[in-house]
């Protein structure tokens, strides 16, 4: 690749070049966050017209990025060590401290009750910038707050038990809060059911309502969550 003399913008990097991004740069994924200042160095290139190169940020500049891209990159999964930027985004480091910009206007992207991440972080009050939060006796007291409001019983279901055949239960009520049992979020909530004359205490994650009932979103996005980040 040939390289100009002129240390200018535009200008062809190589791998292990140490670059900057140049001040009013944002972002290509997020135009509300600025990363004028990001300090790293080359580490893939693609030419092109114009080429493009992957910047592999360094320790001290990573440690200065605003926490809403963290957030981000948590919840989309990107990486947030390093991105692909163009020729015209950088220009070479000549040392010195790192001095990043910082958003002013920050926008979160609004929930959509339509998406089932959004509805469960709509449960915890958290924003479209929040990556969902894991599962422990905090966020399990929170989401038995949530069903105990929304949830109309009793409720016809399906009960998925670990070992055996699925059963036709009714969810009569969530059973009471055991402070104890999640302490480590292992446990989850568990519900009463009526099942064959008897009642019994099973998990609410391997229960599913009927198609059709408002309470099934309900279920179904405390099974996703707790499936997924306990």
């Amino acid at each position: 690749m040939s390289r100009p003399d002129n240390p200018t913008t535009g200008r062809d990097y190589a791998v292990g070049d140490r670059v900057r991004v140049r001040r009013g740069v944002t972002d290509p994924d997020y135009p509300d966050l600025p990363i004028g200042g990001w300090a790293g160095a080359v580490a893939q290139f693609e030419n092109g017209s114009p080429p493009t190169y992957l910047v592999r940020w360094s320790r001290e500049t990573l440690l200065v990025v605003h926490p809403v891209h963290r957030k981000r990159a948590e919840r989309d999964g990107f990486e947030i060590g390093e991105m692909w930027l163009g020729a015209d985004d950088l220009e070479p480091d000549g040392g010195g401290g790192i001095a990043v910009e910082q958003p002013t206007s920050i926008v979160a992207r609004p929930l959509s009750m339509a998406d089932q991440d959004d509805r469960i972080r709509a449960v915890f009050g958290l924003t479209g910038d929040d990556p969902l939060p894991s599962v422990d006796g905090v966020t399990l007291r929170a989401f038995h707050d949530h069903l105990s409001r929304h949830l109309q019983f009793p409720v016809q279901a399906s009960w998925n038990q670990p070992y055996g055949p699925v059963q036709r239960v009714t969810i009569i009520g969530l059973s009471d809060p055991d402070e104890d049992l999640w302490a480590d979020g292992a446990c989850g909530l568990t519900c009463r059911v009526r099942l064959d004359g008897d009642v019994i205490e099973v998990s609410l994650a391997d229960c599913e309502t009927r198609p059709g009932r408002p309470d099934r979103q309900l279920v179904a996005d405390y099974g996703h969550w707790f499936g997924n980040y306990g």
